[in-house]
């Protein structure tokens, strides 16, 4: 590209400025009014062609000259220095009218502000400066802003923009230690960290120069090497690199032997809850820290886990009659050894903890009786029999003078024959092993009476809401087909009765009232007659008044004599059935008498309800569908206290926290 003047051809105030991308400027400095006139022309050849020529004419006018409206720049850029990737402002403040447009030159080159996203100029506040965000190398240099608009052109000051490139070499800000040591077959994690700026990348590498990863592609500031399965002892060197060179750090991993396990383990003092496991130490070259000790049930997966300083140790709170397995660990320097040969033990027996379950009877005929049962949970030892108490006296007679009947211990159902016929007997079924006796079964009651079913077993009682209970039951012992159940429980007239005509193992009591204890019991009956009533079982129906209280929003006085409160109804989740009011209870406090309910803190509101009971407190009832009160013919300038309950239909709930207020002076 070549630019030619037509007069005064070689001035050294002429300069021109050719880039590589074809831009190339001409630069004319203090201009004069004896250039006015000049014709500039710019021609482009690249040889294919003629050349293209573009011209143009300088006009020059003297200062004292210049039309109103003439660009001019009323802020020219000064020198400033940004660090490398800080946005940096480059000052420039124009004005003209038209409105004068900018144009920014860097290095005497214009500024393509829409190649580069990091560029733009304000048009608001401070029109003409350049913003260049998260700067870089390349944007360092001198720049100068040029007002534009159809009257002229203007060109300011000159000022430099210089970028700080902050440059720090690699330095390790996690220091290897100087060896590691490992058990021979273990792990170990070997952090290395490394800053600087540019970060660096990090590395490892063997003492032997062996590279463990490629350094163009090694993580940035921080690498973990994971040594698995250590035989042998080895050096390892972690490397940090950056254009600002690299420094390195080298540890030994040491691989140690871990201690043996140990030996002659020993289990004595068997009891039915406790054992003593004894061993001896090692041969070993190091220190040994502790012993782990591990037990658990044979064949079952979980375990337990005990540490020590001694050689022996007191395991208790075991199971009786059960067979457990023991092993032990040293525990070196360097780790956890192997675990020693594996020990089993058998705790001894005990009395069964737990009584059989579920005992059943029913009649065989007008003399004899048929009693069933489950096995305890809990045997502690080899069932050796069962025996069956029982006695047609009254059920608070002593045990021992019940009359005793005796099962193998392979049997779990049994017969007694010889009893008084159309009579009510109660009997309890106990396990026994060489320890002895469990504890009693719970109680049946049966009738030497033939085709008459026993009691129905696993008897439960759940409440579903506040006035309904469900009753479930399996189907008892019988002769003869159950045909129904019947179903008594207590109420405030006294006990009630129902009669289910259908033999299904499942009712739902309704009719109940809430928040109160209610006794059932379950007998069945056949065509035969109606067997003996389960012994009772007690549950309690929910309450159904709201769980929650009222939230006082505001309180505020209106009068003299009157204030308004508004209020929020409780959580919908914690009404716990319809609401049917709101009552507002309010207390004045007397000047000589300080309130029960003064806080410690300063707040307005604060939760005291237990205290109302201890005062006067008169008390205003509500629609439910109300939110707001105005309590009236108060006292002036008196201060009251305030709070609400809602009520369902059957009863209020908590009350809400007190909320103090004064009425207003009188007059």
């Amino acid at each position: 590209m070549l630019f030619s003047k037509a007069i005064k051809p070689a001035l050294r105030r002429i300069s021109i400025k050719s880039l590589s991308t074809g831009l190339s400027t001409l630069r004319f400095e203090r201009v004069s009014v004896d250039d006015n006139g000049t014709v500039v022309s710019c021609s482009a050849d690249n040889g294919v062609a003629n050349p293209v020529v573009a011209e143009a004419s300088l006009t020059v006018l003297p200062r004292d000259k210049l039309p109103t409206g003439f660009p001019q720049i009323e802020l020219h850029p000064s020198l400033k220095s940004v660090e490398q990737g800080k946005t940096a402002y480059v000052s420039c403040r124009v004005r003209g009218d038209p409105r004068a447009k900018v144009l920014w030159l860097r290095d005497l080159i214009p500024l393509d502000i829409r190649a580069d996203g990091r560029y733009s100029v304000s048009t608001i506040g401070n029109p003409g400066a350049l913003m260049i965000q998260h700067a870089r190398e390349e944007d360092q240099g001198k720049y100068e802003c040029i007002a534009r608009n159809t009257l002229g052109v203007a060109h300011s000051k000159a000022a430099n923009l210089y970028v700080k490139v902050r440059r720090v070499p690699p330095y390790f800000s996690y220091k290897l230690e100087r060896q590691y040591v490992v058990g021979v077959g273990g792990n170990i994690n070997l952090t290395c960290v490394a800053v600087g700026y540019p970060m660096p990348r990090v590395f490892w590498k063997k003492t032997d120069q062996m590279l463990l990863e490629d350094p163009a592609t090694a993580p940035i500031g921080k690498n973990v090497l994971k040594l698995t399965s250590v035989e042998s002892t080895e050096n390892f060197t972690c490397v940090a690199v950056s254009a600002l060179g690299n420094i390195e750090a080298t540890t030994m991993v040491i691989a140690k032997e871990l201690p043996p396990a140990p030996v002659n383990i020993v289990v004595s003092s068997v009891t039915s809850e406790s054992v003593v496991i004894s061993w001896k130490p090692p041969k070993y070259n190091e220190a040994i820290n502790k012993y782990i000790v591990k037990y658990r049930l044979k064949y079952s997966k979980g375990g337990k886990t005990v540490e020590t300083l001694d050689t022996s140790l007191l395991l208790d709170k075991l199971v009786p009659f059960q067979t457990y397995e023991f092993t032990v660990q040293s525990v070196g320097p360097v780790g956890v050894g192997l675990e020693s040969l594996l020990v089993e033990a058998q705790t001894k027996p005990s009395k069964p903890s737990s009584p059989p379950v579920n005992p059943q009877a029913r009649s065989l005929n007008r003399n004899s009786i048929l009693v069933k049962w489950g096995p305890c949970e809990h045997p502690n030892g080899e069932i050796t029999g069962y025996k069956v108490l029982y006695t047609n006296d009254e059920e608070t007679t002593p045990l021992d003078e019940w009359k005793q009947h005796n099962a193998k211990s392979d049997e779990l159902m049994t017969s007694i024959n010889g009893l008084e016929s159309d009579s009510k007997y109660f009997l309890k079924v106990f396990a026994q092993n060489s320890q002895g006796d469990s504890p009693p079964s719970t109680l049946v009651t049966v009738s030497t009476r033939q085709g008459i079913p026993g009691q129905p077993p696993m008897l439960t009682v759940k409440a579903l809401d506040s006035r309904r209970m469900q009753l479930t039951w399996d189907k008892p012992l019988y002769s003869s087909p159950v045909v129904g159940y019947t179903v008594r429980y207590n109420t405030s007239d006294g006990e009630k009765e129902l009669t289910l005509t259908s033999p299904h193992e499942k009712h739902v009591v309704t009719g109940l009232h809430p928040d109160k204890y209610y006794f059932f019991r379950i007998a069945a009956y056949s065509d035969r007659g109606q067997g003996e009533f389960t012994e009772p079982m007690i549950e309690k129906t929910i309450a159904s008044i709201p769980l929650s209280a009222p939230t006082i929003i505001s309180a505020a006085a209106t009068s003299s004599k009157s204030v308004e409160i508004r209020w929020k109804s409780p959580e919908q989740k914690k009404l716990n059935g319809v609401l049917t009011a709101y009552r507002i209870s309010f207390l004045r406090l007397e000047d000589s008498k300080p309130t029960s309910f003064q806080p410690d803190s300063e707040s307005e509101e604060y939760d005291d309800t237990d205290a109302l009971a201890q005062e006067e407190w008169m008390s205003v009832v509500v629609p439910s569908d109300v939110s707001s009160f105005v309590l009236s013919d108060l006292l002036p300038y008196s201060t009251y206290q305030i709070t609400v309950a809602a009520s369902t239909m059957d009863g209020y709930g908590p009350e809400s926290a007190i909320r103090d207020v004064k009425t207003l002076e009188d007059g």
